[in-house]
């Protein structure tokens, strides 16, 4: 083939490119204005927060800066962070004791997933300090912090789409419901304040990991049933393992998933437990963990000459003492008292239950006990934040059980018309969906101007929110 033909095609190529994707926009026009609209809200949130009202400072901060001071780390060759304290950063860096030395106790996971935009903000600076003569790139100046929360914004686009997808091509929920889905856990729910004002934060980032590992899931194993797979996409399921226990070290209860999928009753157990611990699959994907776990174990075995400890110190679960009905329902951080809509898919949990999809067994596992894990630890309400930020991880359990729920409502609709019952439920759903949402859209500005405080809020804090509409 000559230069002529090679170019030729290769502009036809583009051509197809480009027409594939302007078919894809218009096939996928309602996700795509519901992300395009939703990002620029996010961003304009960042600018208005940070920059026109400043409404909090700095921008990287409590444990968001404990998960990105491995990036300037890098750049300063000093892991154990005294060059926070040289500096005179906003922020201070507090190292636990653990194992015989002193640990950052925050994982590494954030900062790998953080590093593309910290280096792009390091790589314009340089320039900008050659150019300029300023000195601007230090690690952790304004551009290093904004690109931060852009991160977060990209990965919440990310998380989306993986999440749409996976709910429309192998959950089988039409595009509405699963449009539907997206909108409601993204304006009903704390999602938003965690891909954006707090985007440092690791729940946006394990938000997209949970996504990107069910959608894969879905993926490999509809391949594997033709034979398709190849030993670097079996390799895959250890890096997200391995990436998702970096970002939140007990979030590795997500496997589940994997392990319990397509699985309804005991048989099907049997089946899944041969067909996950054969060595072609176990063996690949145990190794790969290991390797991609490999950053977090050099920083411990530098720090402390242990390749393997328990990093938070004297902070301990208390197995015998969970905090449940605080963790999902306390006026202090109640995971359902902030974000009600929720309750949703705990109808949608048993909904979906007779049909049991493949995903369903691993899921309804994983939510149990995350849930127990998490009002386990000794800081149940985990600090300052706004409502359960933890579940900002897990947000794809909630999204599929929702589904299941709207996905009913359209099944009676196209059933039964539109019966007095379908509009009465319709309108209970919906509506319940709509209040849901303006009331968290209250709460999340209540909370960016200190109405809402970022722990210890009663029943005085309610009055008070309630106060501001009028």
């Amino acid at each position: 083939m000559n230069k002529n033909q090679k170019e030729k095609n290769g502009g036809t190529g583009m051509i197809k490119s480009a027409g594939q994707i302007l078919e894809w926009v218009r096939q996928e026009k309602a996700l795509v204005i519901f992300l395009a609209v939703t990002v620029g809200l996010m961003l304009w949130s960042i600018v208005w927060v940070y920059h026109i009202k400043v409404l909090n400072a700095p921008k990287v901060y409590s444990d968001g800066f404990g998960y990105y001071a491995y990036l300037p780390a890098l750049l300063y060759g000093d892991f154990t962070f005294d060059f926070i304290d040289a500096g005179g950063w906003e922020h201070s860096l507090k190292l636990i004791p653990a194992a015989g030395g002193m640990v950052d106790k925050y994982p590494v996971g954030v900062a790998i997933m953080e590093s593309p935009f910290f280096f792009a903000a390091h790589l314009f600076c340089l320039v900008r300090d050659a150019l300029t003569g300023s000195v601007t790139a230090t690690g952790y100046s304004n551009l290093y912090q904004y690109m931060v929360l852009f991160g977060g914004v990209f990965y919440w686009i990310m998380g989306t789409g993986f999440l749409y997808k996976l709910l429309t091509k192998y959950l089988c929920f039409s595009k509405k419901v699963s449009l539907l889905t997206c909108i409601v856990l993204t304006y009903g729910t704390n999602l938003f304040h965690y891909a954006c004002y707090d985007a440092c934060f690791s729940h946006v980032y394990s938000y997209f990991l949970f996504n990107l590992f069910l959608f894969y899931l879905c993926w490999y194993e509809e391949r594997d049933k033709e034979g398709k797979n190849r030993l670097w996409q079996t390799c895959i399921f250890g890096f997200l393992a391995g990436l998702i226990f970096m970002c939140r070290n007990t979030n590795i209860l997500f496997v589940l998933t994997y392990v319990f999928y397509g699985v309804k009753n005991w048989n099907t157990l049997k089946e899944r437990a041969i067909t996950i611990l054969k060595p072609a699959r176990a063996v690949p994907i145990v190794l790969t963990g290991f390797v991609t776990l490999f950053p977090q174990l050099l920083y411990w075995h530098s720090a402390t000459g242990h390749w393997f400890l328990y990093s938070y110190g004297d902070e301990p679960f208390y197995w015998l003492a969970p905090q449940l009905g605080n963790f999902l329902f306390s006026v202090r951080k109640g995971l359902f008292f902030w974000s009600p809509v929720l309750l949703l898919s705990v109808v949608g949990m048993i909904a979906a239950y007779r049909a049991r999809h493949r995903l369903y067994t691993g899921m309804l596992l994983f939510f149990v006990l995350i849930v127990y894990v998490s009002s386990a630890w000794w800081s149940w309400y985990y600090g300052g934040s706004f409502g359960q930020r933890v579940a900002v991880d897990f947000m794809c359990v909630f999204a599929v059980f929702m589904a299941a729920v709207f996905d009913r409502l359209e099944a009676w609709r196209e059933r039964a018309g539109r019966s007095r019952q379908y509009l009465t439920a319709a309108v209970l759903v919906y509506g319940y969906c709509a209040i849901c949402i303006v009331w968290n859209l209250i709460c999340m500005r209540a909370y960016w101007y200190r109405v809402l405080p970022s722990d210890g809020s009663d029943w005085d804090t309610i009055r008070e929110i309630v106060g501001m509409l009028f």
